[in-house]
């Protein structure tokens, strides 16, 4: 029944249709008014499963229409945010700290503010700096953990390359190096109203290329340490809360006249007025109705003194699978995890593990983020990993760490093949616990655990890295900007030269110029991998390779613009193809020779291969992939329509002009490129005088603008092109704001 309908709408249906009002199905499943209304306006769009459970049956729904509704819910849960980097919600229960947030207000009230926010572990760093960042205005809040206890804490140029990316979504490459990429940084950051909290730090190199020049941008550090080392800073030490704070923090969550304030605070003194212990405490006596407020005083008196009791006390409770869920949730690679990937590591069944996520969360020692992904306080990471080591022996930690690589590389693996041109039903696999359907899913899975399966693939076999790269090459197109796959293919090239296969070092290389190439716009780099996949090329005599590697050199000579050398190469490459019936590398290779041709000068030669290019993938016989064929048909009729236009051949010109409009008609959404196909004829249109037809094109031009960003509005040849048919169709100054 569902299909790919959102959760949010189909839990609308089923409410109306069963006659409910929302207060209704509130009283009837005991979730809140105000969060049936917010999951059903796509304000909460991934609702935990014991929710999603209650409001089934608050519905009366049972049989498809409940399998219908948990689907959707765990199909949001799955999705990923893109570059967007909002802070995390704020904690329901936060208290105190009135001071020292009235004091980050006027610190933040100047020009330019940095903020460092020191103080132990537990003591609420992250949610103070999360509701200091919620109470000012701003165009952006923006939220970076730099991950400072792991093992491999996040680099500045990682976390540069992740803000870049969520101010400016459509930038193709960041600079690899920290200076370059905070140059870029402060460029883009100039005269916006931004808060930025970069939590978890671990030393001022990690955040100095970050913090502002000027302002007016906030920017708040949390860390263990006081970084001294930064200059121009405030800083702020938050201490354990003070005693009636922390009892009115306990007090808020027992809700229950069972503790005294004499109890409480007895509690609190138990639990070191942190936070963190605070919570799960209290939580714990929530969930234990038949305990009394001494029960749990006592159980807290009789373990390790401060934090560590609070900790002992709701694990040893736990039932047995969210106990050894906990523990081995210690052995996720990265900062977060899906629920598949819990499953495997619990051994249990998805819906089992559901459950015990669940029962994690609502006792405090597993967070939920808001896309539905679950992550440990540093400090209870740390808890569950002695846990684990001790309570597991060594040969069951390692087989659940060889379950985790196994499950996580084939999953890649498939979720990869989703994106191939000859992917069909029957090319599964192993992935059971995903329902990718879509390559759409399939991309989503492979962004939320790209931490993790890259953290697999660094400890893979050779011929494993191979595969797995191998599978994921197609999908890289979809996801350029990430800058894991520098080290994907770095690792597959270096495990290809071990294996001794020189064809496959040459394919694997290739990747590797492509990610300098395309992802980090580096050409002498891209330049120097694309010369060694041509000498493992040539050792292999495999024709077609040699071909790719020729592909590849031409086309880093050509950004360094060496056209020359690059026609050279290129000539070489198209003679490979040919000799090889390469369908993929023929029109690839036509359409980097005829643009070289035209910006040597020679137009009317360029002009001839295009032409050859939009016969070769119309030639059964001769045509790539529909994918490749549609691109490579596109872009060699916008050019030739260029060429045509600027011969003042217009009836050919149009003609081209039309194609390519038809031809990104049939794509589907791709507004900047339908945006530019529009442009180009309807400036053709105006050059012969059909106005009217000009004029319709504008139109639909028009729809798209916001759509398409700011391929519209930066200066350049688009926007010149936009303003010329504006002022011929007599429309120039009717809308100061268009086109900017």
């Amino acid at each position: 029944m569902a299909g790919d309908v959102p959760f949010g709408v189909l839990l609308r249906r089923l409410r109306v249709g069963a006659g409910l009002t929302l207060e209704q199905l509130a009283e009837a499943s005991g979730v809140t008014d105000r969060a049936i209304s917010d999951m059903e306006r796509g304000v909460s769009l991934r609702p935990r499963a014991r929710t999603v459970a209650a409001l089934a049956d608050g519905l009366g729904a049972a049989g498809e229409d409940r399998e219908s509704l948990l689907a959707a819910a765990r199909a949001g849960r799955g999705a990923v945010a893109g570059t967007r980097l909002p802070p995390p919600r704020q904690v329901a229960d936060f208290t105190g700290r009135g001071a020292e947030l009235a004091q980050v207000a006027r610190w933040a009230a100047g020009d330019r503010a940095v903020v460092v926010v020191s103080g132990d572990a537990g003591v609420g760093k992250t949610s103070f700096a999360i509701r200091a960042a919620h109470a000012w205005p701003a165009e952006e809040q923006l939220f970076v953990d730099l991950r400072g206890l792991d093992e491999k804490p996040q680099t500045a140029a990682a976390v540069l390359g992740r803000l870049i990316r969520a101010v400016d979504p459509d930038r193709r490459s960041v600079p690899p190096e920290a200076d370059e990429a905070s140059a870029l940084w402060q460029t883009l950051i100039g005269g916006r109203r931004l808060v930025v909290v970069l939590d978890n730090a671990i030393a001022e190199a990690q955040v100095r290329p970050v913090l502002p020049a000027r302002g007016p941008a906030v920017v708040v550090v949390t860390s263990r340490r006081s970084l001294s080392g930064l200059e121009d800073v405030h800083r702020l030490r938050l201490d354990p809360l003070p005693e009636a704070d922390s009892v009115t923090l306990l007090d808020g969550i027992l809700r229950r006249e069972a503790a005294s304030p004499e109890q409480l605070r007895h509690i609190a003194r138990l639990c070191a007025n942190i936070p963190l212990a605070l919570r799960i405490a209290g939580n714990r006596l929530v969930s234990r109705p038949e305990w009394t407020a001494d029960d749990l005083i006592t159980r807290l008196a009789a373990g390790d003194p401060q934090v560590k009791a609070a900790f002992d006390l709701s694990y040893q409770q736990l039932s047995e699978v969210a106990r050894r869920l906990f523990r081995r949730l210690a052995l996720v690679p990265g900062t977060s995890t899906g629920p598949e990937l819990a499953a495997v590591l619990a051994e249990e069944p998805l819906l089992a593990t559901e459950d015990a996520l669940d029962e994690l969360v609502d006792l405090s020692l597993l967070q939920q983020r808001p896309d539905g992904r679950l992550d440990f306080h540093d400090l209870l990471r740390l808890y569950a990993g002695q846990a684990l080591d001790r309570e597991e022996a060594a040969a069951d930690r390692a087989a659940a760490k060889r379950r985790r690589d196994a499950w996580l590389l084939d999953t890649a693996t498939v979720a990869g093949r989703h994106f191939e041109p000859d992917y069909g039903p029957g090319r599964a696999g192993a992935a059971e616990l995903v329902d990718f359907r879509s390559p759409g899913r399939a991309g989503d899975w492979l962004r939320a655990e790209a931490e993790n399966w890259l953290a697999a693939l660094r400890a893979a076999p050779d011929r494993r890295v191979v595969d797995v790269a191998e599978s994921l090459h197609w999908y890289s197109d979809s996801w350029f900007a990430w800058p894991g796959w520098e080290e994907v293919f770095t690792l597959s090239s270096a495990a290809a030269e071990r294996l001794g296969d020189d064809r496959l070092r040459a394919i694997h290389e290739g990747y590797l110029t492509w990610v300098y190439l395309v992802a980090q716009h580096r050409a002498g780099k891209g330049l120097e991998h694309a010369r060694r996949a041509f000498t493992a090329a040539v050792r292999s005599g495999d024709r077609r390779q040699i071909g790719w590697a020729q592909y590849y050199v031409a086309w880093a000579l050509r950004l360094l613009e060496r056209d020359p050398e690059a026609v050279e190469h290129i000539r070489a490459a198209v003679r490979e193809f040919r000799a090889t019936g390469d369908r993929e590398g023929v029109p690839n290779g036509l359409l980097m020779w005829a643009d070289l041709l035209v910006r040597q000068g020679e137009p009317d030669e360029g002009a001839v291969l295009f032409r050859e290019i939009i016969a070769t993938v119309r030639d059964p016989a001769t045509a790539p992939p529909p994918h490749i064929a549609g691109y490579a048909e596109a872009t060699a009729s916008q050019v030739l329509a260029d060429i045509e236009a600027g011969a003042g051949r217009w009836p050919e010109a149009l003609e081209a002009a039309t194609r390519q409009v038809e031809i990104r008609g049939r794509q589907g959404d791709n507004p900047g490129a339908m945006v530019r196909a529009l442009a180009l004829r309807a400036y053709i249109l105006v050059e012969i005088g059909d106005h009217e037809q000009a004029r319709a094109d504008l139109a639909a031009l028009d729809a798209m603008r916001d759509r398409a960003g700011d391929q519209v509005r930066r200066p350049g040849p688009l926007r010149d092109r936009i303003e010329l048919i504006e002022r011929a169709l007599g429309r120039s100054g009717q809308d100061p704001g268009r086109g900017r």
